[in-house]
Parts: C-alpha cells; sequence; structure tokens
C-alpha cells in the first residue's frame, strides 16, 4: 500500500501546537484499507518540545464529547515517542503519498512536531496530499457517508477520511498508480 491518512488531535489549529493523539491507516485509492495505528501523546512532553496550546481550541474540546475526551486520556506517551514510532509505522509500509483532511492541517502540523523533537519526516513534501481538495474537485459531500466510531478520535476520524476520499475518486475517475519523484 503506498497511501496513508495521517489524522491528529490537537490543541490548535497551526504548526507549533501541541498534539494530542495521532492516528493512521495505510490504503489503496480503490479504498482497500490497510494497517492502523493511533497513540495518545503527553502534554508535558508537548510542552518540554517548544509547542502550546491555543486557549480557543481547548475551550472547543471541552465542548466535544465524554468518548472523544476520554479517549484521549488512556495511555499517552512521550511526543518523541511517538513521532518516531509513527515515523517507522509508515515506512514499513512502503508508503509514499500523506493524506491529511486539509492542506495546511494535519501533514504540517505533524511535521512542527517531529521537527520540534528531532525526529526526521517520513515523507518527501511532494508527495503530501489533501482530502479536502479531492472532495471540491468531484463535488462529494461526505455528510452523505456512513460513519463508524467516534468523532475527534484521531485513527476514526482517519478512517473515515479515507472510505470518503476512496469514495470520491471512485465518483470522479478509476485510480491511478502513485507516482514518486526522485
Amino acid at each position: 500500500m503506498k497511501h496513508v491518512m495521517l489524522d491528529l488531535e490537537t490543541f490548535g489549529t497551526k504548526p507549533g501546537v501541541i498534539l494530542r493523539s495521532i492516528g493512521a491507516v495505510e490504503f489503496e485509492l480503490d479504498g482497500t484499507l490497510g494497517k492502523k495505528i493511533y497513540a495518545n501523546i503527553d502534554r508535558a512532553s508537548c510542552e518540554a518540545a517548544g509547542l502550546v496550546a491555543d486557549p480557543r481550541t481547548e475551550q472547543w474540546w471541552s465542548e466535544q464529547s465524554k468518548a472523544s475526551q476520554e479517549a484521549l486520556l488512556v495511555d499517552p506517551k512521550p511526543l518523541k515517542d511517538v513521532v518516531t514510532s509513527f515515523a517507522s509505522w509508515f515506512a514499513k509500509q512502503g508508503a509514499v503519498c500523506v493524506w491529511g483532511h486539509g492542506a495546511a492541517f494535519d501533514p504540517v502540523i505533524y511535521e512542527a512536531a517531529a521537527n520540534a523533537v528531532g525526529v526526521d519526516v517520513p515523507w518527501k513534501f511532494w508527495n503530501v496530499r489533501d482530502t479536502r481538495t479531492v472532495f471540491d474537485l468531484f463535488d462529494f459531500d461526505t455528510s452523505g457517508s456512513k460513519r463508524d466510531g467516534v468523532y475527534h478520535n484521531a485513527l476514526d476520524d482517519a478512517v473515515f477520511q479515507t472510505k470518503c476520499l476512496c469514495a470520491a475518486l471512485k465518483k470522479g475517475r478509476a485510480p491511478v498508480a502513485v507516482s514518486v519523484f526522485e
């Protein structure tokens, strides 16, 4: 599988914010899902790395479901351990492209966090992809798509975004092989 959908839960919307959790799933453009990874991240380790929280986003989190909030409290790991583990997992999947739900969100926020703890980003900048662009190009409304899991759970969101992306691509064109520039 050459594609990975990345989803983060964070305490902000810009690079340099505290990460709360990371979820990802490998997939093919035909909709086949592969291996998954999920981890919660310790806030103190993010702060020690210089990452910050946006008070408005913290307030927003306090208004989210109990299930989404409680999920973030299970076994949080240090930031460096999580980004190192994710980078290793990404490489083991043979992944090339990383997808995020927004051109300026998940991949760039992950990159800032990885840089803050001295971990290399496991993808090339030209292999970053964006679901929202695809949804717009193919006039795909995700609100009609069946959703499983908890909203604002990074892994559940990554799986849902992957299913929607593949459905949009099927609507618009047949999947094509990933092109890799060296």
